[in-house]
Formats: structure tokens, C-alpha cells, sequence
């Protein structure tokens, strides 16, 4: 570290210095853009750190907070750390029951909670937990509500700032005894296997990992990111909360997830960081309105896109650009494509990040044809997020990049990515065993994960466990075609199956919002979901979709038989993480007799 900083709070400290009165965080309530400073976020983590003093919270002690992205989330995030706590994130999303797991493993005593529908799901647990105090940030609707262990944002603040009258020195106190091996948070690991492990991140390892990570692709004081993704998860926590921490940009929560396209418009982010199913969902988008309008926009677009991947292709492969291809490009840009990035809200963009999951090669193409340099990078919570990234300035399409510096990567004999250095978690939670299981006595972190080197740069073929072998002995990496499958704007989801077994099938979740556009364009009746996903010409549509994966791959990697599911994916019935990654074996379970189905000759 090149700072003096020892944990994350006094990392913050520094640059509430630097920045004073700057905007550090704006968000949007009721249709108007709220703006926090510097000084003021300091003062809002200030007052939960005292409140948590107050209410007798001790070092390295676990709190846990509930909610979805706002600016509160943050106040107590840090504040919580600035107490000498430890922070343990949930999904908003999830169900009472998982809350209650979480909560009795982690043993907290206090959580912080939104608002009245995270409340309820407390209340319904709280009893079977060690519970002590439930606040809650948003009391709309609880007015005149009273319960012993809830307290109101407002009024648990009210006690920090009395216990900060009384003990002046206190907040400092327990800040300065802060260490960097002390825990800082601890993760929920998204449990696509078994139940969630909780996985205990240093203020050391965050505070390497954010200045290694930023020092690859730097940013400034004067970039922008929207913050969308859960804060339960690393990789929002490393866009959102670490970074700016360490380089003083701005974050923009958005109102929520429906409304994510449209506040991406009216912040035009210089760096967005997303998972691969939101940057899959704006590219079918894109190709469905564009379907929808008139001839002429029509053509113009495709035209433009040709161009587009001509150009992106060459560039990419960092050879010379033709001078006739570079004058296209730019005609096609001035035309089509920088007025089509100023609709989506990239026009400032120049640093585009997709990770969190794999992503197929077709995406990132897509992307830098329309002039957004979208690159891959590839971490774990046990990696405190990172592992390796592609640079802005040489990225290489199909990969996830080159390991961050100071950053060990090795391939054992089984093709399993190891990694080694300062960004290894401190172990799982109550669970020596595991850890010492997942890193080894030289410290090696098994990542689970199958790569390959290409050029110097890691690939990633697929979770190890999920390796397919056919009846005929050949390897298959699912991932691979599912991405490609994924990339269709009528798939939402693949599971490609065949694991001892003569050929590969897939069982495929379409895409509702282009899907049931296609059926009301072809005036095809349908009540429900099940209903779309029975009818013929929809079943006819993604046929014609998965031939056209099937062109692409070798013959034995093709997908002779596919089903559409007759259900949406859900959290919280476990069919898929709150990430939205696919619980394989959890489906696989679910549609054992539809699978048979496909196997009968």
C-alpha cells in the first residue's frame, strides 16, 4: 500500500480530507437528484459509529444489514467498520428462512433493515435469533408501530450523538485500534452448491486489492460510477465502496433496477461495471427496437454495426486499421453509433466492466463495434474479488486478462486456477476445515475454476465441477455454449446437460420481454408464461436460435434436443443466486423428468 492508511475507515478519513465539500454521492428520490459531500458522508458514518458504540457493540463483533442500494447502506457499511465491527451484507431478496441462516451463523446481534417488507421478514425470524435490535432505515408505513427491539433510523442516531457527548473520544478510539489483519466484512458466498459461506475479508486485503485493481485501469476524482448491483456481493463493493475510497470518484445510486436504463441516460457514467445478464439484456434491447423501427434506421444500424465489428476486429487485434475501414468506421460512428451510445448513456464511458460471470466472446464484440471498450475481468469473494483483468488499452476478447501485479496465477495438472497473494480471504467463517481445504499450506487459493493460458492472458473454460464428459470420453466446458445461447435476445438463460451421456441437450428459459414482443407481432394468443413457452412458433423462434449456435460449435458440442422451461427463475425457490447465476444442480433436479424426455430416442 502506498498510503499510510491501516483499515478501511481511516483510508476514508484521508480522502474526506483531500476532498472536503466535493460530491461524493448523489441518488434520486421522487424524480429529484440528491447530492451528499465528502464532509457530509463522513458525518453520516461518524453518527452509526457512535450509535453502535452506544448500543454496546464490540471489536470484530458481526452486524447485519438488509436492504437494497442507497446511501445508507454505505453511512453503516463504514460505520459499522469504524466501530470495530464487522460488516455481514444480505440480499433483499432473500427469503425469511435464508435470513435466519445467515443471521444464526453469523451471530449478530443488531441488523439494519430498509423498510417495512425487510422488517416483516425479521419479525417473522427474529425470535429463533440473537437478535437485540432491528432499525430500520425507511418508516414509511410504521407510523405508530412499536416493538421492543425496533428502532428508527433517525432515533438509534439520536442516541449515538448523546454517547458521543458523553464520550468525545470514543469513535477514535476504537478506529485507531483497527489492524489490518482485523476482519472488515464478511461475505456470503452465493451457495450455488449447499448452503452460503461466509468468507472473511481483511481491512489489509481490501485496502491491496482496490489500489492494485485501480492501478491497472486508473480512474480519478472526477469519474462517475452507478451503483445498482448488491451491496452483499464483492464486486459492488469494490466499484462502489472501496474505490472511491481510494481515488474519490462519485457514486450515483439509481432508483432501482427498473429504472437502471433510464438513470444510466441521465448520469452518462465514465466507468460501469455490471454483471453479464444486464449487459446481454441492453444489447437484445437494442436489437429489438431497432428491429421494430423503419427500414431506413433499420439498414443504417445494420450497416453501421457491420462496420462496427470489421473495425473492433482489427483494432482488437492490434494490427494496422485499413484507411478505407477507418473512414467507414468514423462515418459510421458520426451517424449511428455515438448518437445510439448518447441514448444508451455511454457517451462518456471509458471504462466498461463485465464480470461476476462468464460472458460469451459475441458480447464484448458487440459492444466495442458500437465504440464502448467493455472488457472482462475474473475474481471470487475469496479472492477479495479480484484475480485478473483485461487492460482498457489491450484487451483481448475471450479472455479475462492478465493477473493483477503482485498477483500469483499457476494452472494445475487438472487445468484448476491457484492464485497466491496479499488479495487471499482470512478463511470462511467457524469453518476451519473448508479453509483449509480451499487454500493450501503454501497458500494457494483453488479457485474451483478450470482456465487455460492463451498468450499470456487466462481464459476461463468453466467451474471444475461442471465439467461435462460424454459417453464418448470428450470433455465439454457447458459455459461455453450457454454463453452463446445467452447471446440470442429471446434466451435469457441456458443449461446445457450431458454428463455421461451420448449428446447434449439444453433446457432454456426465454426471454420474456422479446419474447412476448415476438408473439404480439405474430398476433399469437397466450394467457401466461407456460403458455408462451408451449406455443409452436415460439419453440419454431428458438429453435432457429440455438441452429444458429449450433453452426458455431463442433459436432459434439452441438445441442441435439432443448426444452423450454415453463417457469421464470427465482432467488428465492433456488433456482439461480442472487447474482442470477444458475444453481445447476438445483435445476437439473427440479427437471429430472423433462430431461428424460430429451434422452428417449
Amino acid at each position: 500500500m502506498t498510503d499510510a492508511a491501516r483499515s478501511v475507515p481511516a483510508l476514508f478519513a484521508g480522502q474526506v480530507e483531500r476532498q472536503g465539500d466535493r460530491l461524493a454521492i448523489r441518488f434520486k428520490e421522487y424524480g429529484i437528484w440528491h447530492r451528499v459531500s465528502w464532509r457530509e458522508y463522513h458525518d453520516a458514518v461518524r453518527r452509526v459509529a457512535a450509535a453502535l458504540l452506544a448500543f454496546g457493540l464490540r471489536r470484530q463483533e458481526n452486524v447485519a444489514v438488509l436492504a437494497e442500494n442507497r446511501a445508507e447502506w454505505l453511512y453503516c457499511h463504514l460505520g459499522i467498520q469504524t466501530a470495530g465491527g464487522v460488516t455481514v451484507g444480505i440480499y433483499p431478496t432473500s427469503a425469511p428462512e435464508q435470513v435466519r441462516y445467515l443471521l444464526n451463523h453469523s451471530e449478530a446481534r443488531l441488523i439494519f433493515v430498509e423498510n417495512e417488507e425487510q422488517l416483516d421478514k425479521i419479525l417473522a425470524i427474529a425470535g429463533d435469533t440473537k437478535l437485540e435490535r432491528i432499525v430500520v432505515w425507511d418508516a414509511k408505513g410504521l407510523w405508530g408501530f412499536t416493538e421492543e427491539r425496533v428502532s428508527f433510523f433517525e432515533d438509534f442516531l439520536k442516541q449515538g450523538t448523546t454517547f458521543a457527548e458523553s464520550h468525545p473520544a470514543a469513535v477514535d478510539e476504537r478506529l485507531a485500534a483497527i489492524g489490518p489483519a482485523d476482519t472488515a466484512m464478511i461475505i456470503y458466498t452465493s451457495g450455488t452448491t449447499g448452503p452460503p459461506k461466509g468468507a472473511m475479508l481483511s481491512h489489509g486485503s481490501i485496502l491491496w486489492v482496490t489500489e492494485a485493481f485501480l492501478g491497472v485501469n486508473p480512474v480519478t476524482a472526477d469519474d462517475e460510477v452507478v451503483s445498482y448491483l448488491p451491496f452483499a456481493h464483492i464486486y459492488e463493493n469494490l466499484i462502489s465502496v472501496f474505490g472511491p475510497l481510494r481515488t474519490g470518484y462519485i457514486v450515483n445510486f439509481v432508483e432501482s433496477l427498473d429504472t437502471l436504463f433510464q438513470n444510466l441516460r441521465e448520469i452518462s457514467p465514465t466507468y460501469f461495471a455490471s454483471v453479464p445478464r444486464i449487459w446481454e439484456k441492453l444489447a437484445s434491447t437494442v436489437e429489438l427496437r431497432m428491429a421494430d423501427s423503419t427500414w431506413l434506421k433499420r439498414r443504417a444500424y445494420r450497416a453501421a454495426v457491420a462496420v462496427g465489428r470489421r473495425y473492433a476486429r482489427a483494432k482488437l487485434a492490434g494490427g494496422p486499421i485499413p484507411p478505407g475501414l477507418g473512414l467507414a468506421y468514423r462515418l459510421a460512428s458520426w451517424t449511428v453509433l455515438a448518437p445510439l451510445k448518447r441514448r444508451l448513456g455511454f457517451d462518456r464511458t471509458r471504462i466498461a466492466v463485465c464480470g461476476a460471470a462468464p460472458a460469451s466472446p459475441e458480447l464484448f464484440e458487440y459492444y466495442h463495434a458500437l465504440g464502448i471498450p467493455l472488457i472482462e475481468g475474473y475474481g471470487q469473494t475469496e479472492s477479495t474479488g479480484v484475480i485478473s483483468v483485461n487492460r482498457v488499452a489491450r484487451p483481448r476478447v475471450g479472455t479475462v486478462g492478465q493477473a493483477i501485479p503482485g498477483i500469483e496465477v499457476v494452472l494445475a495438472d487438472d487445468g484448476e486456477i491457484l492464485t497466491r497473494g496479499p488479495h487471499v480471504f482470512k478463511g470462511y467463517f467457524k469453518d476451519p476445515e473448508l479453509t483449509a481445504e480451499t487454500v493450501d499450506r503454501e497458500g494457494w487459493l483453488h479457485t474451483g475454476d478450470v482456465g487455460a493460458w492463451e498468450n499470456g492472458y487466462l481464459k476461463i473454460m468453466d467451474r471444475k465441477k461442471d465439467i461435462i464428459i460424454t459417453a464418448g470420453g470428450k470433455n465439454i466446458t457447458p459455459a461455453y455454449i450457454e454463453n452463446k445461447l445467452k447471446f440470442s435476445p429471446y434466451i435469457q438463460d441456458a443449461v446445457v446437460i450431458g454428463d455421461t451421456r451420448k449428446y447434449l441437450v439444453a433446457l432454456i428459459l426465454i426471454d420474456e420481454d422479446n419474447v412476448t414482443k415476438f408473439a404480439q407481432d405474430e398476433r399469437i394468443p397466450f394467457t401466461t408464461f407456460q403458455d408462451l413457452t408451449q406455443n409452436p412458433a415460439v419453440v419454431r423462434l428458438i429453435d432457429g436460435e440455438v441452429d444458429r449456435v449450433n453452426k458455431t460449435l463442433s459436432q459434439v458440442e452441438t445441442v441435439k434436443k432443448f426444452a423450454l422451461l415453463p417457469r421464470r427463475f427465482y432467488a428465492e425457490e433456488g433456482d439461480v443466486t442472487p447474482t442470477m447465476k444458475v444453481k445447476r444442480r438445483a435445476l437439473e433436479t427440479r427437471y429430472a423428468d423433462l430431461i428424460r424426455t430429451l434422452y428417449r430416442d
